[in-house]
């Protein structure tokens, strides 16, 4: 097992920790007390916009501070698990995985709270992990970080730049360049990403204040609603006092927009998700060119159209699409308004297509449909580059939404919880 001491040297590098360690004695104290006014703030925050959050806290810390924390589970507070004790899962061999993942859910059991996701300290993962989440009962994982661009590292100063680039280098994250911010079912274990530049990043790495995180996160929203993707927020409670303003300015825009962004806690995006992935599109050959479609999914399904005729009311949606009324039509185009694939093309491709909504049909003709993919080879680094090839076009298409109720884009709220008091930040530092 990593010695937690040296691998927070490693994550953060000598400067940044030292700084860290002078910060954890203004965010804690020897009793529960100033975290417990942290998450009270958290929570009267949320409150004014009826959202919620997930907070993944660590089963030790839990146990020790029951009292504290299920007192929040009216508040629309999500409790996941954040493991067993603060450790890097991924160096952890399996069979530990799954002791400490059994026994997480006890202690959560234990206190009332049935928890169905899980993020791991350090957002370790590989590829173990994630199977040993899948049977140890949770439905979901949020482990994978990915960063959006809004952070120009030639623009700061060299202690920042020094301690983004090592955040970087730590995470790996995926690049918003290439892959989407969406969940991904998988196994039937959803994968949800989480948002970087973080607060660990703005405040610690880059000596950021609010201004900073207000302009970082409002940028990242943009550019998820204009992506019709998930923002992942991650806030440590601890820092709340240092990021309120942005979180307000996050969640009043959120607010603003229409088509609204959905603003849920991760569990409700993975049962969402889920649910939506299994939907389906029945079509049916009325004339040439007409074709009859019903769709089963879940409630708030939305079905979107663009560059056909449709029997039924629509209203102007997004990127040229409109947004149906019912889920039983008929549509009128000269061309099938489906994505058609070859029978060689990549079956990670066809899983990839289905998830963002489409109903994709295996053809050998080419000539029946708006939109064709021929692509034996695809990995996941092709995501972006396959759905702007689509969406470039404007061609005709019958597709589902991506969020319920004809939202454009999902804000999630999250903040992991390792520690509430000083004493068990020092514990922490020992793997307990």
């Amino acid at each position: 097992m990593t010695n937690p001491i040296t691998f927070a040297f490693k994550s953060k590098g000598r400067l940044a920790l030292i700084k860290r360690a002078r910060s954890i004695a203004k965010r804690y104290s020897l009793t529960p007390i100033q975290m417990d006014r942290a998450l009270q703030q958290f929570s009267d925050v949320l409150q004014r916009f009826d959202c919620g959050a997930t907070l993944p806290i660590t089963a030790v810390t839990l146990k020790r501070h029951s009292d504290t924390i299920t007192k929040y589970l009216d508040k629309n507070f999500e409790f996941a698990v954040h493991g067993f004790t603060h450790v890097d899962y991924s160096h952890l061999a399996p069979e530990l995985q799954a002791a400490h993942l059994h026994l997480a859910r006890q202690v959560f059991t234990q206190a009332g709270i049935n928890p169905t996701g899980f993020r791991s300290p350090y957002l370790s993962r590989e590829s173990n992990l994630n199977s040993a989440i899948k049977s140890a009962g949770y439905s979901y994982v949020s482990n994978q970080p990915i960063l959006w661009d809004v952070i120009v590292p030639d623009a700061l100063n060299p202690f920042a730049t020094t301690g983004y680039e090592q955040a970087v280098a730590f995470y790996n994250p995926w690049r918003i360049g290439e892959r989407l911010s969406l969940p991904l079912l998988k196994d039937q274990l959803v994968e949800i990403p989480v948002s970087l530049p973080d607060d660990e990043i703005l405040i610690d790495r880059l000596g950021g204040a609010n201004d900073i995180v207000k302009e970082t996160w409002l940028r990242i929203l943009s550019q998820s609603y204009k992506l019709g993707e998930l923002f992942t927020l991650q806030l440590h409670p601890e820092r709340i006092k240092l990021c309120a303003d942005g979180l307000l300015a996050v969640l009043s825009k959120a607010c603003a927009l229409t088509p609204k962004v959905w603003c849920a806690r991760l569990d409700e995006i993975a049962t969402w998700w889920k649910a939506r992935s299994e939907a389906t599109i029945e079509v049916s050959t009325k004339n040439d060119g007409e074709y009859h479609c019903i769709v089963n999914g879940p409630n708030g399904t939305t079905v979107l159209a663009r560059a056909v005729q449709v029997n039924i009311p629509s209203s102007p949606w997004m990127n040229g699409y409109r947004a149906l009324k019912a889920t039983h039509f008929n549509v009128q185009s000269p061309m099938r308004p489906f994505i058609g694939v070859s029978p060689s093309t990549s079956i990670e491709l066809l899983h990839f297509l289905r998830q963002q909504g489409f109903l994709v049909e295996i053809s050998q003709e080419s000539m029946l449909y708006s939109c064709f993919i021929d692509q034996v080879n695809y990995d996941g680094s092709q995501e972006r580059a396959v759905l702007d090839k689509i969406e470039g076009t404007g061609c005709s298409l019958i597709r589902l939404g991506r969020w319920p109720d004809g939202a454009q884009s999902a804000l999630a709220v999250t903040g992991d919880i390792d520690a509430l008091t000083l004493w068990d930040y020092g514990l922490r530092l020992i793997g307990k």
